[in-house]
């Protein structure tokens, strides 16, 4: 073992600490190549250094090419809406008058929330479906019974 061996298991502890930091899968590819090439120089008679090298290359583009889809796919989740988001999409009645000009109000889970229409007036008891929220106002669109 010579000063390369030293060498991959640096790049292979300096690829895996930048990829905690970032949890980006940017360097992780690079510290699978770097355990390829310490593997090489530990078996290889002659220690040959461009092979080392080349085997580090290879190993690491073929990870980035066909490792990375397949641990992106498994592990990146479509976002779950959260808090506020959530309530996009959710039907609910009207609890106060809304007009266009006039916020009134809806009622989502036992909270009042303010609602503004931009096109349509609602009466109490029509159901709307919240389409999109401005700042702590639910903008609301006509909504269809389930």
């Amino acid at each position: 073992m010579g000063y390369m061996f030293y060498i991959w298991i640096g790049i292979m502890v300096v690829a895996v600490v930048f990829e905690i930091i970032t949890t980006d899968l940017t360097s992780f590819w690079f510290a699978i190549g770097a355990i390829a090439a310490l593997v090489a120089n530990v078996f290889l008679k002659d220690n040959l250094i461009a092979v080392q090298i080349a085997i580090f290359a290879v190993v690491s583009i073929l990870s980035i090419v066909l490792l990375k889809p397949l641990i992106k796919k498994k592990f990146d989740k479509p976002a779950l809406p959260t808090n506020s988001d959530a309530l996009i999409g959710q039907s609910v009645y009207v609890v106060e008058k809304v007009t266009p000009n006039n916020p009134g109000a809806v009622k989502i889970e036992g909270v009042v929330w303010t609602a503004v229409s931009q096109q349509d007036e609602f009466e109490v008891g029509d159901l709307v479906v919240v389409s999109k929220i401005d700042g702590n106002k639910l903008i609301i669109d006509k909504g269809e019974e389930k």
